[in-house]
């Protein structure tokens, strides 16, 4: 009698075994048998059944050996006789090399003693070569132990990542976060840390959090902490009284929820200050203007101080400019040294900028390895001559971190800010458009707003710009770059925006918006949009080429929306590249489909034909929820003007929240756009919000390098 595995279940794991088939796993077997062609009828029984499998042949010790020695097999069939190792010297030869693969043993006869025998020995089944039905069977149940293996690996994998995202925000949140375990703290990040005057981790860990609770609410938190435990909530919160080292009681409010630190489950504790004196309050509020890590002003108070400064400069008289500094190399030299070393580099740097301006100037930390100053004068050569002065400063500075002398160099621009210039975000834009302008063209330079956006767009010349476009598409002095759209969630396939960029004659680089809404105007926008589409396909056909499935997000304008030619020459463009509509979303603004809501309907309807999925770009502002059931989008992608300071601006999360709750009411994806700072991303995150883009990710590159199974820094 032949023996042989438990039947409970047995169909469900048919099931299984058939279905991790379909998904096209390949099994790597290891036939221990005397000859190749009993390993091979025994491999060929398997395919008939639908299994994928590749095999290694072994009739010694040693060709076990050797095979162990190469990839670790999924399954090991083991035969029986006199001029094969037996069954015990392959458990033996297995567990000498860690291998975890379970082992079907097949014999000439098989009784319910023998089965006993062999499963205590380490042998998952015991089969008689007679009973290839029971073959099948015990090959299917650990083909299904595979696949569920398989899935558990990857939800792990998955966990950790999101962890480590997790892990990520926590460490630039400005709220104070820590971890606790049985009762004490695991982990703690700066703004817990610097709450209780607490200098480094060490220290933290495993001090009780009960020592931060004022006496009188201990027995409280007790209670709450118990409880919350016991009930396995998933988040609760209590507003109880804090102690500091000096021991000082503060009023604060405390939110529990569930978490994980490496692997093991504990409890996040969040707490928040609730000011009751003017000491405290002052405090905290020049917390809230700081960056946490340079001590600098923050995005937020810096936007504040900006618009402060364009609504009094008629009555004050004060001129002043606005210089945008990034660091060229920093990706590779966090990359190359990590994290804590970058940010010693960050902080270094932020040191000897601050040492260089002026009494007046404010200065802040704008974004991940970008500076904001503004600076006093107007003056072009006068703010020019900073700016080379701070070029020189960066370049000749040497940072030493834990035995490493880094280096780096700058690229700045400059817009000054004139009196008809009224406009907080679009100042912010020049100075990084020239900014911008400057590293394309090698870093370690400086350029001035004024002197790489022609006099013909500041006065309107629409001639002389169509003259300049039409001459640009000629030339093809177009190129694509690409900033990289992550997921919060887990995803780690590779997702790409595809941006347009130009080259001017004098070989700078120009941002579309100083010439895409001339463009339009012109006639032309189709034209530049045919031309992107087209390059992109081509540059999607060569990943494809070699085996990169990426997908590419592809902007379309109003005036291609409306040529209603379109979809049939995508699909000539798929056609001609050997694609599918799979590795490309179409975008297109929420503006123009409100305004020509008729063209709109008619190119979603035959995309989606056509299988493509859509997006709504820049959206947000219309407040009109009815518009996804006219044009059925997949995804709605935020208008970065909502994200930019995010965690100040109370109206604008009100208003994100709003977004979110619709995307899930229709079941759409999201995306948050210019996400810039590591606060807006930490908001994003507690929202929901499905994906992420933005220069705090990555800037756009001509390359496509982003790590997207790494960690979001």
């Amino acid at each position: 009698m032949a023996v042989q595995c438990q039947p409970q279940g047995v169909i469900q794991v048919i099931e299984v075994a058939r279905s991790a088939v379909k998904r096209g796993d390949n099994l790597h077997l290891l036939i221990v048998e005397e000859s190749n062609n009993d390993a091979e009828s025994l491999a060929n029984a398997l395919r008939n059944e639908g299994h994928q499998i590749q095999f290694r042949h072994g009739s010694t010790a040693s060709d076990i050996e050797a095979a162990l020695n190469g990839q670790h097999p999924d399954i090991v069939l083991c035969g029986s006789g006199a001029a094969i190792p037996s069954h015990s010297e392959v458990i033996t030869l297995l567990l000498r090399h860690e291998s975890t693969a379970p082992v079907i043993a097949i014999v000439d006869k098989a009784s319910e003693a023998d089965a006993v025998a062999a499963q205590k020995a380490g042998i998952s089944c015991l089969i008689s070569y007679d009973q290839p039905d029971h073959l099948q069977l015990a090959f299917n149940r650990e083909v299904a132990v595979l696949s569920l293996q398989r899935n558990l690996d990857s939800f792990k994998d998955a966990l950790l990542g999101s962890e480590a995202r997790c892990h990520a925000l926590i460490e630039n949140s400005s709220d104070a976060v820590a971890y606790i375990h049985d009762g004490m703290h695991v982990y703690a990040n700066r703004p817990y840390m610097d709450l209780f005057a607490i200098e480094s981790r060490e220290e933290i860990e495993g001090i009780p959090v009960l020592d931060m609770v004022s006496e009188a609410h201990r027995d409280t938190f007790r209670g709450f902490l118990k409880g919350y435990i016991e009930n396995r909530a998933d988040a609760d919160s209590l507003d109880i009284d804090c102690l500091n080292p000096a021991g000082e009681v503060f009023q604060c409010s405390m939110e529990l929820s569930q978490a994980t630190m490496e692997g093991e489950p504990c409890t996040q504790i969040v707490i928040r200050v609730n000011a009751t004196n003017t000491e405290l309050e002052k405090r905290i509020e020049t917390l809230s203007r700081l960056d946490t890590l340079t001590g600098l002003t923050n995005r937020q108070h810096f936007m504040q101080l900006l618009e402060e400064c364009i609504s009094e400069q008629d009555s004050t008289g004060d001129h002043r400019s606005l210089i945008y500094i990034t660091l060229d190399n920093f990706k590779v030299i966090r990359e190359e040294y990590g994290i804590a070393t970058s940010d010693s580099l960050l902080c270094d740097i932020a040191r000897l900028l601050e040492d260089n301006c002026g009494d007046k100037d404010c200065l802040s930390r704008f974004g991940d390895s970008s500076f904001t100053l503004l600076h006093y004068d107007n003056d072009e050569e006068k703010t020019l001559a900073l700016g080379e002065t701070l070029l020189h400063r960066i370049a000749g500075h040497v940072t030493e971190v834990n035995s490493h002398a880094i280096t780096t160099t700058g690229s700045i621009g400059c817009c000054a800010i004139s009196n008809n210039l009224y406009d907080a975000q679009k100042i912010i834009s020049y100075a990084d458009m020239a900014c911008e302008v400057a590293r394309s063209s090698g870093g370690n330079q400086i350029h001035n707003h004024s002197a790489i956006v022609d006099e013909q767009m500041a006065q309107e010349n629409e001639p002389e710009w169509d003259n300049i476009i039409r001459t640009t598409i000629k030339e093809e002095r177009f190129y694509l770059a690409f900033q990289p759209i992550v997921s919060l969630k887990g995803d780690t396939r590779q997702r790409y925006e595809v941006l347009l960029r130009v080259i001017d004659e004098a070989g700078h680089t120009i941002l579309p918006g100083q010439f895409l809404s001339i463009a339009e105007k012109t006639g032309l926008g189709a034209e530049i949009d045919h031309w992107i589409i087209r390059t992109a396909l081509q540059k999607l056909a060569d990943l494809r080429a070699h085996h990169n499935k990426a997908l590419f997000h592809i902007k379309l304008s109003g005036s291609t929306l409306a040529d209603n030619g379109l979809p049939a020459w995508i699909k000539e463009q798929l056609e001609e590249n050997h694609l599918d509509s799979e590795g490309v979303v179409f975008e297109i603004p929420e503006r123009t489909a409100i305004d020509d809501l008729k063209n709109a309907m008619t190119f979603v309807k035959s995309m989606k034909n056509m299988h493509f999925r859509i997006a709504f770009e820049h959206y947000g502002h219309s407040d009109q929820p009815q518009l996804l059931k006219h044009v059925p989008v997949d995804i709605l992608k935020i208008d970065g003007a909502l994200i930019s300071g995010l965690p100040g601006n109370k109206d604008n999360q009100s208003r994100v929240m709003s977004i979110l709750e619709l995307a899930r009411e229709h079941g759409k994806e999201t995306i948050a756009e210019c996400v810039d700072d590591a606060g807006s991303l930490a908001q994003l995150w507690q929202f929901g919000v499905d994906y992420i883009q933005g220069n705090f990710v990555q800037e756009p590159s001509k390359e496509l390098e982003y790590d997207f199974e790494g960690e979001i820094a």
